[in-house]
């Protein structure tokens, strides 16, 4: 009986042996998987580093009323300016916002003729031109509402409410220049791109709508 209990307890003691390696080989093969997996939630993702282009929008409100939608990435002052095309101002305020500052302006006492909004900083300008004609807004062919861009995290997020049903067009291309999408609709555009697990680089978001192009960059480093 002795040595039956000896035979039983080595069995027993080889079985755990077996499977206790089996388990560490186990154990192994699902290591790169695991590691993997981390990789894919993000856990040991390099994060991108967002700069955005200033972008000043006009929107037409009413038929004499706009709003101005000046977009900036940093904290410096901006000067935003309302001229005649033959430099004359009729506005002029200082304004310092990390983020998007919003300003309506109702331009119902304005005579017919074209003028410029300019968003003045650092020596450099952007400038949006409107027509009034009628006493009301007129469009003047470019898009009645100018595309917003704004990052969320790693997320890119294009706007345009396109309520003329303009053709849009929407693309993102990497440094190179190469097209990493491509889209094309006369609607309502809600675009959302996610660089997280893009390599580091400079890419660029265009929008053109009918003819006119917008170009926003977002650099991952």
């Amino acid at each position: 009986m002795k040595l039956l209990n000896t035979k039983e307890g080595r069995l027993m003691r080889s079985d755990y042996f077996a499977a206790l390696v089996s388990l560490i080989a186990a154990a192994l093969i699902m290591l790169p998987l695991f590691l993997s997996a981390k990789t894919r939630t993000g856990e040991n993702e390099i994060q991108a580093t967002v700069k955005i282009e200033d972008s000043l929008a006009f929107r037409y409100v009413t038929c004499t009323r706009a709003a101005i939608i000046y977009t900036t990435s940093d904290n410096d002052k901006c000067n935003l300016c309302i001229e005649t095309l033959d430099g004359d101002v009729l506005y002029n305020e200082a304004i310092r916002t990390m983020g998007r500052s919003t300003r309506v302006f109702d331009f119902l006492n304005l005579e017919d003729g074209t003028y410029k909004v300019i968003a003045k900083k650092n020596g450099k300008s952007l400038e949006r031109a409107f027509t009034i004609k009628g006493g009301e807004l007129v469009n003047g062919g470019r898009a009645v509402v100018d595309p917003i861009f704004k990052v969320n995290g790693t997320r890119a997020i294009i706007e345009l409410p396109n309520e003329q049903r303009k053709d849009v067009v929407v693309k993102v291309l990497d440094a190179k220049g190469e097209e990493l999408y491509s889209t094309i609709d006369n609607k309502p555009i809600f675009k959302n791109f996610e660089f997280g697990k893009v390599e580091a680089g400079l890419y660029t978001v265009l929008v053109d709508v009918d003819g006119d192009d917008y170009l926003f960059d977002y650099n991952k480093q």
